[in-house]
């Protein structure tokens, strides 16, 4: 922005010098060649003089216009400051800029607002469902039993609870402090090992087979949490909305000197096509309620995205033939800040 103002200034300042050099040089030369004759060229002088300073006026004066009805739009709350016409030079260009920026700050505004509203609706269903079942304990007597179902109740959603807030916090970290993580080197099959460890009641409790076509020599430089975080998240997801006694695999596909190229899919039952451009945003469901029913945040797809474009790589998703979801990505073998 600083740039934008000095080019501004220095352009004024040009305009400027070069019709005072014009209009000094022409009296000057006049008085030094003083004659009768020479009034007729005194205003000659001065006729071209009041032209340049008009034309240099209309230069600043059309995007000064301009820029006065975009304040007045934006004051107001209403109208469309996407139509206003800025004059292709120097000038118009800063007035570019200028709705460019608020363009982006309106944009992100929004963006805020939103996942505050989500936020906001997420956390509600596990702390309203915790205090009822509090409640239902102070208010009623029961047995040992029905006591302990409450008690399980109330602990399971305190954990969908912690487990919100974590994947809500993972995502800002990734989204506005990237750059405090530590980058360390992660061997890709161990850590899949870890979360198969992690994870293997729940696959085997949904009849889940987990095949991992991954050497143990390939490693990349990146932030470990965010990795272990990518993959379990998307086992994590099929374990959830795949269904029962399905195949999971995970394999790479092609390896570059700068880049890995992963393959992961499951034999689950996929999702409707019109829901694929969607599932990495936050709190999107194919389901209403789907995520709340399995105890899931919502966030899962959206942490793996960012954690693979954290990592320098791209990734999409697609339904297979035979049946599933597929997730082709890639991740950067050096970490590009």
């Amino acid at each position: 922005m600083m740039l934008i103002k000095l080019k501004y200034k220095n352009q004024m300042v040009l305009y400027i010098t070069l019709m005072l050099l014009v209009v000094g040089g022409a009296v000057a030369y006049i008085m030094i060649n003083s004659q009768e004759k020479n009034i007729i060229a005194i205003g000659v002088v001065l006729i071209v003089s009041v032209v340049l300073l008009l034309y240099f006026s209309s230069k600043i004066n059309q995007p000064m216009k301009a820029l006065k009805e975009f304040i007045d739009i934006v004051q107001k709350g209403n109208g469309d400051y996407e139509k206003i016409n800025f004059p292709d030079n120097e000038f118009g260009e800063v007035g570019e800029k200028i709705i460019q920026t608020y363009r982006q700050l309106d944009e992100a505004k929004k963006y805020k607002q939103q996942l505050t509203h989500n936020i906001a609706h997420e956390l509600k269903t596990p702390v309203t469902s915790i205090r009822g079942y509090l409640e239902t304990l102070m208010q009623q007597e029961m047995d040992k039993d029905q006591s302990r179902f409450f008690i399980e109740r109330a602990y399971a959603q305190t954990l969908r609870l912690s487990s919100l807030i974590s994947d809500i916090s993972t995502l800002n970290n990734i989204e506005e402090a990237a750059g405090n993580y530590d980058i360390e080197i992660i061997h890709i099959r161990q850590c899949i090992r870890e979360i198969e460890n992690d994870l293997a009641y729940r696959l085997s409790e949904n009849g889940i087979s987990l095949e991992v076509e991954i050497d143990d020599h390939i490693i990349i430089e990146g932030v470990y949490l965010l990795i272990y975080s990518l993959f379990k998240n998307l086992i994590d997801n099929s374990i959830d909305h795949a269904g029962k006694d399905i195949s999971i695999h995970i394999l790479t596909v092609s390896i570059d000197p700068e880049i890995i190229w992963f393959r992961y899919y499951d034999t689950g039952k996929g999702v409707p096509a019109s829901h694929l451009d969607r599932l990495f945003e936050r709190f999107y469901r194919v389901e209403a309620g789907r995520s709340r029913k399995s105890g899931g945040s919502g966030l899962g797809l959206s942490i793996v995205k960012n954690s693979v474009l954290l990592h320098n790589g791209t990734i999409n998703v697609k339904n297979r033939d035979d049946g599933g979801l597929q997730f082709d990505f890639s991740l950067s073998v050096k970490m590009y800040r």
